[in-house]
């Protein structure tokens, strides 16, 4: 088994995997919303108060977890690979948790990535040919195996440029432009959507709030293209309070966003939609386990 940790731009999730006779599995989970992106188009830097909540959240992992018993494996994402301040956070985080952190690229995230859909994919008994699509907090990953784009648009970054809500509306289309042509090359007919608008979209449509947000029920939920005006409606028509209980603190408005970007990109497409809550995490522990991990990160 492996500790594997996936610190994208927003969130901090944590899996210890196991290795099974036809797959992987995810034995024990956490996840935590440090937003290392917010206040990064101004700065240039991941901020004091997102380096705070990251290094509560390493603590609370470390607690949780035995990394005493088990390798962990840990990657970051794309705030982490702009940010002019990354080796000094990972510096100190080696100093006083003793994770080392590798910082991968967009092509070695979307690979992971996609192999974490896949495991999950094949535990729903889906073995069909399959694109992804990963909304992050400050990139998003697209493609198919073999073919993949990392993309520099995420839904903090998209709301953090523009947060009112009809600019967001008018510069999605804008945003999305390249990874829309980009998506619409690929063989797509079936496109998994992972990354935490979908799933969030997900939980809320089968009545699952943030605190009773159930990986195993969102993981195979067959999306449809009007799920994404409902969320938005929805979101709205909430004050900041209910939804900061419906959907997670402070996710409202960057979800919203992302919302926005996901509806131009799925725009045209004939496709089926599944959600899937696995991802770069799974994929992370998955290619550890098959030994192939660092084979990945140093080959993009």
């Amino acid at each position: 088994m492996v500790i594997a940790i996936d610190l994208g731009s927003n969130t901090f999730r944590v899996a210890l995997i196991k290795k099974l006779q036809n797959g992987f599995s995810n034995e024990q989970i956490y996840e935590k919303i440090v937003g290392a992106a917010r206040g990064l188009n101004e700065s240039g830097k991941i901020g004091l108060e997102a380096k705070n909540r990251l290094f509560e959240a390493i603590a609370e992992a470390k607690s949780k977890f035995d990394f005493t018993k088990f390798k962990c494996v840990a990657v970051a994402t794309e705030a982490f690979r702009v940010a002019s301040n990354s080796e000094e956070i990972f510096s100190e985080i080696r100093e006083k948790f003793g994770i080392n952190f590798h910082i991968i690229d967009g092509q070695a995230e979307a690979k992971l990535t996609f192999l974490g859909v896949q495991n999950a994919l094949r535990k729903l008994g889906i073995n069909d040919k399959f694109s992804i699509i990963d909304i992050g907090g400050a990139s998003s990953e697209i493609g198919e195996d073999g073919k993949f784009i990392s993309f520099k648009f995420g839904i903090i970054t998209f709301y953090e440029r523009f947060k009112a809500l009809d600019l967001m509306q008018e510069n999605a289309k804008i945003y999305t432009k390249e990874a829309r042509e980009f998506l619409t090359s690929l063989d797509n007919r079936l496109i998994v959507l992972t990354s935490g608008v979908p799933t969030t979209i997900a939980a809320l449509k089968l009545e699952l709030n943030y605190e009773s947000y159930d990986p195993k029920k969102v993981s195979g939920y067959e999306f449809k293209n009007d799920d994404l005006a409902w969320f938005v409606n929805k979101l709205l028509k909430m004050d900041d309070k209910s939804a900061d209980v419906a959907v997670g603190r402070s996710r409202k408005y960057s979800l919203i966003a992302g919302t926005l970007l996901l509806e131009e990109l799925l725009s045209g497409q004939k496709a089926k939609f599944i959600v899937i809550d696995d991802g770069l995490r799974e994929g992370v522990g998955a290619a550890y386990l098959q030994g192939i991990f660092q084979e990945i990160i140093t080959k993009f």
